[in-house]
């Protein structure tokens, strides 16, 4: 397999893995705006309160969902390589897979869900009841220091160690198949 085409599979899963993650995201705050609470800024979690049951139950439901996200979508994209190379694909190919699945992700949820959605066009269903037009809504720096904690940015860390748990997994599978 050349890299183009395992670029090509790659984003083509990003995208799939990426449309998927907003339809449970923003399905679980349509269900319950409060269902991310924990996900906003301090000063918005401190004026509404405490998470409703229904927030909380709808905040399990989309961690479930997103976990099987987590799994289907690379195993899916594996499988698809392994059917078009017919040969083993050893660690490599999968790895990339996971690490450009996962880092279009990280992007998207910042760049697009987080600063375009949350902070620019703030729709009802991101909004909190009673923390309407606070300036938290609008603070873009919030977003990147949650991706980017010091001393260690453990969610950016995470794009690479994502994609050696895929490329183990997978190589691990094929040695177990034989």
């Amino acid at each position: 397999m050349d890299l183009w085409e395992l670029a090509g599979v790659s984003v083509v899963y990003a995208l799939v893995f990426v449309a998927l993650f907003t339809a449970v995201i923003v399905g679980t705050l349509v269900v319950a705006r409060d269902a991310l609470l924990s996900d906003y800024p301090a000063a918005i979690r401190e004026r509404y309160g405490r998470q409703s049951e229904r927030g909380k139950r709808a905040a399990s439901v989309a961690g479930l969902l997103n976990l099987t996200l987590f799994v289907a979508v690379p195993v899916a994209g594996v499988l698809d390589l392994h059917g078009r190379t017919g040969e083993p694909l050893g660690f490599w190919p999968p790895f990339v897979l996971g690490t450009v699945s996962y880092l279009v992700l990280v992007l998207f949820d910042l760049v697009v869900l987080d600063w375009w959605l949350f902070c620019t066009v703030q729709p009802r269903f991101m909004v909190l009841p009673g923390t309407e037009g606070m300036p938290e809504y609008r603070d873009f720096a919030f977003h990147a220091r949650v991706l980017c904690p010091r001393p260690v940015p453990w969610p950016l860390l995470a794009v690479p160690a994502y994609g050696v748990a895929v490329g183990a997994v997978a190589l691990l599978a094929e040695a177990l198949a034989g």
